[in-house]
């Protein structure tokens, strides 16, 4: 009875490579799972990104024509566009687009030994002000 309780070489080395095969299957297994999982991953990163891309654009988009919509509403009220520098809108009264001016061409009139043609943008930008 003892000699059949011990394995005999062979059979051990016959249990042996079917626990390896079985565990080579397990890990091809979770090998497989692991792909479809990074795909899955990939697409649903994808997916995000282009999300937060279209809600940027969706937002820029938005201020801009909130921007035009405020613009349109001005020159409908009759108080003048609004000056933008540097991505700001402002309201300027009559009396402080004449002081810019001034300061402006102090600054780039030719006779002072300015840039005409910054004068020249300056004068464009302000001329729809003063109307």
């Amino acid at each position: 009875m003892v000699a059949e309780q011990i394995p005999a070489p062979e059979q051990e080395t016959s249990w042996l490579q079917l626990e390896l095969a079985e565990a080579h299957k397990t890990v091809r297994t979770l090998l497989r799972q692991l792909d479809k999982e990074r795909k899955r991953y990939t697409e649903c990163q994808r997916a995000y990104e282009m999300t937060v891309t279209n809600l940027m654009e969706i937002a820029r988009e938005n201020t801009l024509l909130e921007r035009e919509r405020d613009d349109w509403r001005r020159r409908a009220e009759g108080v003048g566009a609004p000056l933008h520098i540097g991505g700001l809108a402002l309201d300027l009264r009559p009396e402080e687009v004449g002081a810019i001016r001034k300061a402006m061409a102090r600054l780039h009139h030719p006779d002072t030994g300015g840039d005409p043609e910054r004068m020249k943008q300056w004068n464009a930008a302000l001329d729809p002000l003063e109307g």
